[in-house]
């Protein structure tokens, strides 16, 4: 929101023959979108009776009610500029409507195309979960193929949204599909977070009752939890497009506005070599930024499995203690280990996102920059919405096995079938991609883009005197992502060396070394006398 805000004042200022009207209007659409999703927080219709998609769809109705406050106060916002103020025409006003109606409307229609081929109540999670007992191999090129079919829709959807935004208003056009599109986000990312209680409640229910109503409740919870959670996913992805494009736009415009140029002239340029190049380049980096998302969470899972392993009397339950303060202790150990350790591994991601805009920008000019930015907007909503389906599909199909809702031959196939296990393997595959390196592709588009803007200012339109620094930067920025990604952890490890020897050596000089040893010495002597007492009692019994 602040971004897509941050883009409204730029464009909107620069754009609008009224910079009144063209830089409140955007505030006035997510204004009130916020005040509408928090009024819809306080009435959830939903009884004992209702199934899951049942109460998905009263979640649906709140959304409307806030689509359609949104609407209306915009619309009433314009009406009264164009009719009072003459402020804009009526050509605009309908423009507008047009423009924020499709702005609106497009995450939540996005959400629910994903939603058919993810949810358990959907036909294609259902076939995936049928085809399980062909194996492991059938699961996993399943459900990629279904990942490629769902992200194909929402890209169509995207595709005709801009081109009907940009026909009526240009730019400006597509700055008000951006806010208008983050207009119910405080709604939809609510949902998105009851899916994760949801999801924990449901592990919780099952570990501690056999209460079948509970798991029976908690079943269906999860079951809209998972879907709303994932749904949450779809309209941030979206949302991240949609303010990237209005970004891109307002970097064209301050960029040609400072070089005395009119950037709406720029638009149906032949592409040159350089913007072929950075259009490449989107790709390149793209994927070089997802390589090293999910080496990273591979390293991670390395070192938490690592660290269990080396030392069980701090990961492992505490025996002494009753249920669960057996798992509290080591439970808090394991997430400050993860949290320090996870903090090590976003450096080189960090890095990267930010040597993308300054190695293009300087190697390949202003053009190249421009299409770095278009290019990588457009593959990372695509790769986005393919690796989060995907993930999603395989947990999904799992739920369904595990909610009894598979059968063959008239029996129920359980949680203790092979259809289950082999399901596992794509959800374990999948969960990566659809919790970590997913989601990650928005963070690192809108920082690229973020930089870009920020950066401009350095960029050539050709790269004629740039393009040194352009290889210089090659070098640096790729020395800095491996110091990060490799070099660090080292780097830690020696560190801590040190600091472990030097305070050994203190408590030696002060004594606190001995006593520690006498300590210790006294507690296995202890120990040891305890036992002889205990051997001796038993012989006196004999």
């Amino acid at each position: 929101m602040s971004l897509t805000l941050a883009t409204a004042v730029i464009l909107g200022s620069k754009i609008h023959k009224a910079p009144y009207i063209g830089t409140s209007l955007p505030f006035a659409i997510i204004s009130t979108g916020t005040l509408g999703c928090t009024a819809v927080c306080y009435k959830v219709r939903c009884f004992e009776k209702d199934t899951a998609r049942r109460i998905r769809r009263s979640l649906q109705c709140n959304l409307f009610a806030v689509i359609l406050l949104v609407q209306g106060a915009v619309f009433g916002y314009c009406y009264l500029h164009w009719r009072i103020y003459h402020t804009i025409s009526f050509d605009e006003l309908v423009s507008y409507t047009i423009i924020i109606f499709t702005g609106l409307i497009s995450p939540e229609l996005c959400a629910s195309i994903c939603e058919f081929f993810t949810s358990v109540s959907c036909y294609p999670v259902k076939w995936l979960a049928q085809d399980s007992h062909y194996g492991p191999m059938q699961v996993i090129l399943q459900g990629l193929g279904q990942g490629f079919v769902s992200a194909g829709i929402p890209s169509v959807v995207n595709i005709i949204v801009q081109i009907v935004a940009f026909k009526l208003e240009g730019f400006y056009g597509l700055m008000l599909l951006a806010c208008a599109s983050q207009a119910c986000t405080g709604w939809q990312a609510t949902l998105a977070a009851y899916g994760a209680v949801a999801n924990n409640a449901l592990r919780m229910s099952h570990l501690t009752t056999v209460n079948e109503l509970a798991h029976h409740r908690a079943n269906v919870c999860a079951a809209v939890g998972t879907t709303q959670s994932h749904n949450g996913k779809v309209v941030s992805g979206q949302n991240a497009f949609f303010a990237t494009t209005a970004l891109l736009g307002a970097l064209l415009a301050d960029k040609r506005t400072k070089q005395g140029v009119d950037y709406t002239s720029t638009v149906g340029q032949e592409l040159s070599e350089f913007a072929r190049a950075g259009l490449l380049a989107g790709i390149i980096f793209t994927m070089l930024f997802l390589a090293n998302t999910v080496t990273s969470c591979i390293r991670m899972a390395k070192k938490l499995v690592r660290f269990c392993k080396d030392k069980p009397d701090q990961s492992g339950p505490r025996l002494d203690k009753t249920f669960p303060a057996t798992h509290i202790i080591p439970l808090k150990t394991l997430t400050g280990f993860a949290a320090i350790e996870s903090f090590q591994l976003t450096f080189s991601p960090m890095c990267q996102t930010f040597a993308a805009p300054l190695v293009i920008g300087q190697l390949l000019g202003f053009k190249g920059l421009l299409m770095l930015v278009s290019g990588g907007n457009s593959v990372c909503f695509s790769l986005n919405m393919f690796l989060i389906n995907s993930g999603q599909a395989w947990d999904a199909a799992r739920k369904f096995v595990l909610f009894g809702m598979l059968e063959k031959d008239g029996k129920v196939i359980g949680t203790d079938s092979q259809q289950y296990d082999t399901l596992g393997l794509g959800e374990q595959i999948g969960g990566p991609l659809e919790d970590l390196t997913g989601p990650a592709l928005n963070n690192f588009i809108k920082l690229v883009a973020v930089v870009s803007f920020v950066t401009s200012d350095i960029y050539d339109e050709f790269p004629d005197n740039t393009w040194l620094w352009g290889i210089g930067q090659v070098f640096l920025n790729f020395g800095l992502i491996g110091f990060f990604k490799f070099g660090l952890a080292e780097a830690v490890r020696r560190l801590e060396g040190f600091l472990k020897r030097r305070r050994e050596a203190i408590e030696f000089e002060e004594g606190v070394a001995m006593l520690r040893e006498i300590e210790k010495r006294e507690k296995a002597l202890a120990q040891k006398l305890e036992g002889q007492k205990k051997e001796d009692r038993e012989l006196q019994l004999v």
